[in-house]
């Protein structure tokens, strides 16, 4: 189940011409391009850097140590329920990180299904929610109750999306998009925050550990 909140701060500040601040207390440390309040759509191709993809379109794209590629049909180990995923991979130093994503059911956002990375036991999830699809206005905040499968145990966790900034332009790429994820532990304990920027017709272009 998904809530929508306005981030009246926000909103606030952006009229005033200040510095915006999120819903974690973060200043972000761009330059704002953006008409307050902002809606935009939020699209699969701004993730995938293919402008104007869409979600099941064939898609196989390099950016520097990233590359994202599919769809595949892939079954959750967990569920046994069949999917439509993408592979998205990092090649690092220390090995390359595998990650899949799929689409939630509700449309607000894709999904991490699978992530793997070297030395670490395979993790698999349920009702994830980790990049904001469709539309979005700035300073709107999205939680989510999702699972973390891993060596035969079950952690649930809230996932927040907050869209700080739904259009702006970053480093001159205008249709740029910011937003903060951030999870808790059923305590309510924070206990990972980052900060995306992405940009049309590469992807990923920034991103901040807020924990650190």
């Amino acid at each position: 189940m998904t809530t929508p909140a306005l981030n009246r701060r926000l909103f606030v500040a952006s009229l005033a011409g200040g510095a915006l601040t999120a819903a974690t207390g973060c200043v972000p440390d761009m330059p704002v391009i953006q008409t307050p309040g902002a809606v935009a759509q939020l699209g699969f191709g701004l993730w995938a850097g293919v402008p104007g993809a869409k979600f099941g379109d064939r898609v196989d794209r390099t950016v520097g140590v990233r590359r994202i590629a599919g769809p595949l049909t892939w079954t959750h180990p967990v569920t046994g329920q069949s999917m439509t995923v993408y592979v998205r991979t990092k090649w690092e130093q220390s090995g390359t990180k595998t990650s899949y994503y799929t689409l939630r059911r509700d449309g607000t956002a894709l999904a991490r299904v699978l992530d793997r990375r070297p030395g670490a036991a395979d993790r698999y999830f349920t009702d994830d929610a980790f990049f904001p699809v469709g539309p979005w206005r700035s300073g709107i905040s999205r939680s989510y109750t999702m699972s973390e499968h891993s060596g035969g145990k079950a952690t649930r966790y809230q996932v927040t999306l907050t869209v700080t900034k739904a259009a702006f332009t970053h480093k001159g790429h205008s249709g740029s998009m910011e937003y903060i994820w951030t999870e808790r532990n059923q305590s309510g304990r924070k206990t990972k925050e980052l900060r995306y920027v992405y940009s049309p017709g590469i992807g990923l272009v920034d991103v901040k550990n807020l924990m650190k």
